[in-house]
């Protein structure tokens, strides 16, 4: 009928289900819920501190299925900017090459 839809996702332990099942048909204008069981896969993911020319940096790095992902913690990564007077990208860099290495 062209008319604009919404559509509304619940996350939750099996165990709820039920119960915000009937919360959504009851404070919603659904007329049916759809229920679907889904696994997780996930990284393992650690935390490192990494020594740079900009001081020590705090970086996640997430790995497994042939990936590895790395990600300096931002604040970190200000402070020894604004610190050092350079550019917040360069502090990145020197995290990432860091914690590559480490």
């Amino acid at each position: 009928k062209g008319r604009p839809g919404t559509m509304l996702s619940v996350l939750c332990p099996p165990e709820l289900a039920e119960q915000l099942s009937a919360q959504v048909l009851r404070h919603t204008t659904a007329t049916g819920v759809r229920l679907m069981e889904m696994e997780r896969r996930k990284l393992r993911r650690e935390l490192l501190q990494v020594d740079t020319a900009y001081g020590p940096i705090q970086v996640k790095r997430a790995w497994g299925a042939g990936v590895e992902r790395l990600a300096p913690e931002y604040e970190d990564c200000r402070r020894a900017a604004l610190e050092y007077g350079v550019a917040i990208s360069e502090v990145f860099r020197a995290a990432e090459q860091a914690a590559r290495t480490a």
